[in-house]
């Protein structure tokens, strides 16, 4: 089973990849560092919930949206 950090994570990546964003245009966009965004969509590290809330609104999309269990799990993700 999937931590919180790696659905997070795989929710984020999942978004950013429909929008047609580069990780680096997204990092951008929330204000934080390049590699700190590959960190959280990895699921490597935990981010505060107004790092979570920078991402959301970047991607245009509730935060809730980012913390969805039902998407499907990492081994079937990609």
């Amino acid at each position: 089973m999937e931590t919180a950090e790696e659905i997070f994570g795989l929710n984020v990546r999942k978004a950013r990849k429909s929008r047609n964003i580069s990780q680096e245009k997204l990092a951008s966009l929330a204000e934080m560092d390049r590699a700190h965004m590959g960190e959280i969509e990895r699921g490597n590290v935990s981010p505060s919930l107004k790092t979570m809330n920078h991402i959301a609104q970047a991607l245009d999309m509730p935060v809730s949206k980012l913390l969805d269990w039902s998407k499907p799990s990492l081994s079937t993700a990609y």
